[in-house]
């Protein structure tokens, strides 16, 4: 599925699930695999006072100096203890170290290597539902010449050791698509005890779509059968589409199950993440708009948010406009 893989971490709880993530990707066909991280500036908050301070602007730089050299040292440190983890898995690994800003140089690179996937946290100590507006993660997954992996977990969180419960969310998007065949490999890839959910939801108003003022001229009871009727094509559809997905699963060796919850999209997949005791989520950014106008108050944001495990939540399709149209029941 994917052959050239990025890993950019800041070595925070997010990035470290998300080397776990990268390395399943790249065992599963191969693939080669570049570990990145970017070198910022230090920030000089003295700069911003109303007083210099007070000792020589020379020895002041000099100080500025050491400490940047001292963050260089022990990102370098941090880059390679990562680069030796992976490769004792048998990886074939690169070691990329940039300066500058974070997401500009996590695109640059991808768009170098040729990219496949780019993986990574949310690149922050806070949530990504805090950051994501003009942040990083947000800015990577809305230019990047490929598909954005975004790892998020409520914090603190030290990682995921062999997970065994994984939760597909899907709507059978394109986006969702992608999630699909990442969820897979996923499960795929832990062996044999582990267990793959499939979950998605018909909101109220989904099973009769009917617009503003709409008013049916029929007697209650013929409604009553007409609805009835909608609801079970509705029913009908979601069943194939899922069974398609489970099949598909099945026949890669998975062992995998079909959940179909009725409600707002985010409760249910929260609630069955709970009733499943799900290890880890794995969500499309379900949504025809950008990653960036679906988090803010979109079903993967409030997923992100309030999950009991970590969330994939996969971005937009590279090569795809903004209009794809969006499948419902998710």
């Amino acid at each position: 599925m994917f052959k050239k893989i990025l890993f950019a971490t800041d070595f925070s709880p997010h990035a470290e699930v998300a080397k776990q993530i990268a390395k399943c990707l790249a065992e599963m066909d191969g693939a080669e695999l570049w570990a990145m991280t970017v070198l910022e500036p230090v920030e000089e908050p003295l700069g911003l006072a109303d007083e210099p301070p007070d000792i020589p602007a020379w020895k002041w730089e000099k100080k500025v100096a050491r400490m940047q050299d001292r963050l260089k040292a022990e990102k370098r440190r941090k880059l390679d203890q990562d680069v030796a983890d992976l490769r004792a898995e048998g990886l074939t690994v690169h070691d990329v170290v940039r300066e500058g800003d974070p997401d500009k140089q996590i695109l640059a690179v991808a768009r170098e290597i040729g990219a496949d996937v780019i993986v990574m946290g949310s690149h922050s100590r806070r949530n990504l539902w805090d950051v994501v507006v003009g942040n990083i993660a947000q800015r990577v997954a809305e230019k990047a010449p490929c598909p954005v992996v975004l790892v998020s977990h409520r914090p603190p969180h030290p990682g995921i050791d062999a997970p065994k419960h994984y939760l597909l969310a899907t709507d059978f998007s394109p986006h969702a698509q992608l999630a699909e065949k990442i969820a897979i490999a996923l499960a795929k890839q832990r062996g044999e005890d582990k267990k793959l959910w499939v979950i998605t939801t018909i909101e109220p108003g989904e099973e009769i779509p009917m617009p503003p003022g709409f008013v049916v001229n029929a007697p209650d009871d013929e409604v009553v059968e007409l609805e009835s009727e909608l609801r079970q094509d509705v029913e009908d559809e979601v069943t194939r589409r899922l069974n398609a997905i489970i099949a598909d699963a099945r026949a890669q060796g998975v062992t995998v199950e079909k959940l179909v919850r009725h409600g707002d999209a985010a409760k249910e997949v929260l609630k069955a993440a709970i009733d499943i005791e799900a290890d880890m989520i794995v969500i499309g950014s379900h949504s025809r708009k950008s990653l960036k106008e679906k988090l803010l108050g979109g079903v993967p944001e409030k997923v992100a948010k309030q999950a009991p495990c970590p969330v994939l939540i996969i971005s937009h399709l590279p090569g795809q406009n903004s209009n794809i149209t969006k499948e419902k029941h998710l």
